[in-house]
C-alpha cells in the first residue's frame, strides 16, 4: 500500500476504495490525491471512543436543589463519547484491498464527479449518498418535470450538477421556465384522465399545464423538455437572451418592478453556470471510470442507464 501512495500524483481528482470481493467500499476526492488517500492510512489512536470535556458555557444554570456532588464532578471530568471518525477509518483499513483513482483537471471536477459517483454506486462506507442540489429531469414518468433535489428519484432522469449549498437554482429553473414552460409540480402528473387543480403558474402561462389532459400535446411537450436539456447544457444562453428581451420592454413600460424580477432571474442563471456547472461530467470521464470498475460490472450498467435518455454517448 505504501508503494501506491508514494507513486500518487498530487494532482485533484476521485479516489475509489475497492473490499476483498471486488466491490466499491468507499469514494472520495481531493485537490490532492496523494495527501488525502495517505492520510487515510496513517496511523493514529486506535481509541474508538474519545474525551470531551464540558463546556456549560452558555448552558442553564444548574438548580440549586441538585446534589452538590454532581455538580462538583461534572465540570471536573471529561465524557467519553463515541469516535465514529475513528470507526470509519479503521473500517477503512481494514476491509481495503485495493485503490484507485481518477485525475481530473480542477477541484470543481472532483467535487461533481465525486458526488455524481457516490449517488450512482452507493458505497457502504459513504455516509451520505449526495450532499448537494442538483437539477433533475425526471424523464421516466408520464410528464418529465423539473426538480431541485438531492437524490435522485429515477435511475432514467437527466441530472445536471451538483451546485453549492445555497445556489439560486430555483430562481434560475424560473428564469428557464418563464421562456420554457414546462411543469415543476412537487407531485407526479399522470396521465389517466384527472383533471388537477388550477395553479398559478398556468394562469400565468409559464407552464403548458400537462395536468389539464384535454388540452396536453405530450410530443410537443417532449420537444419542451429537450429544449430544457440542450439550455442546461449551453449554460442558459438563449434562455438569457430572451429574459433580457423582455427585460428591455418592461423597461420601456416604465414597469421597473417587473424587469427587476427579470434581471433577479438572469443573474441567478449566470451566477448558477458560474458556480458549479458539468452537466456531461459523466460523459468526460466514461472512459475513465470504465478502466476503473471495469466494463462489464453492475457499476456500468448504472452509469450507463442514467445516461442512455439523454444520448450523451453518442
Amino acid at each position: 500500500m505504501q508503494d501506491l501512495v508514494d507513486s500518487l500524483p498530487e494532482k485533484p481528482g476521485v479516489y475509489f476504495f475497492f473490499g476483498g470481493n471486488g466491490e466499491i467500499i468507499y469514494i472520495g476526492k481531493s485537490i490532492n490525491l496523494k495527501k488525502r488517500i495517505s492520510d487515510h492510512f496513517r496511523k493514529g489512536t486506535d481509541k474508538i471512543f474519545k474525551k470531551v470535556a464540558h463546556d456549560r458555557r452558555g448552558r442553564p444554570p444548574i438548580p440549586k436543589f441538585t446534589w452538590d456532588y454532581t455538580q462538583k464532578h461534572l465540570d471536573s471530568f471529561p465524557s467519553m463519547v463515541y469516535n465514529k471518525e475513528r470507526k470509519k477509518k479503521n473500517k477503512i483499513i481494514n476491509t481495503t484491498k485495493q485503490v484507485k483513482y481518477i485525475v481530473t483537471e480542477s477541484d470543481e471536477e472532483a467535487f461533481t464527479l465525486e458526488g455524481c459517483l457516490i449517488s450512482a454506486f452507493r458505497p457502504s462506507i459513504n455516509r451520505s449518498h449526495w450532499k448537494y442540489p442538483f437539477i433533475e429531469i425526471t424523464l421516466g414518468e408520464d410528464v418529465p418535470r423539473v426538480l431541485t433535489s438531492y437524490q435522485i428519484l429515477l435511475p432514467e432522469s437527466f441530472i445536471f450538477g451538483p451546485f453549492n449549498v445555497g445556489s439560486p437554482i430555483d430562481l434560475a429553473i424560473d428564469g428557464f421556465l418563464r421562456i420554457i414552460p414546462i411543469c415543476n409540480n412537487e407531485n407526479p402528473i399522470k396521465l389517466n384522465g384527472k383533471s388537477y387543480p388550477s395553479c398559478l403558474k398556468e394562469k400565468l402561462k409559464h407552464c403548458q399545464a400537462p395536468c389539464k389532459n384535454g388540452a396536453f400535446d405530450k410530443r410537443k411537450y417532449l420537444e419542451l423538455i429537450d429544449d430544457f436539456i440542450n439550455e442546461l447544457e449551453n449554460k442558459g444562453t438563449r434562455v438569457i437572451t430572451k429574459l433580457e428581451g423582455l427585460m428591455k420592454i418592461e423597461t420601456e413600460k416604465e414597469n421597473f418592478e417587473g424587469a427587476a424580477v427579470l434581471r433577479d432571474r438572469i443573474q441567478a442563471i449566470e451566477l448558477l453556470f458560474h458556480q458549479k456547472a458539468m452537466p456531461t461530467i459523466l460523459k468526460k470521464y466514461y472512459t475513465n471510470i470504465q478502466e476503473i470498475v471495469s466494463k462489464d460490472t453492475k457499476h456500468m450498467e448504472i452509469i450507463d442507464k442514467i445516461l442512455a435518455k439523454i444520448n450523451v454517448l453518442n
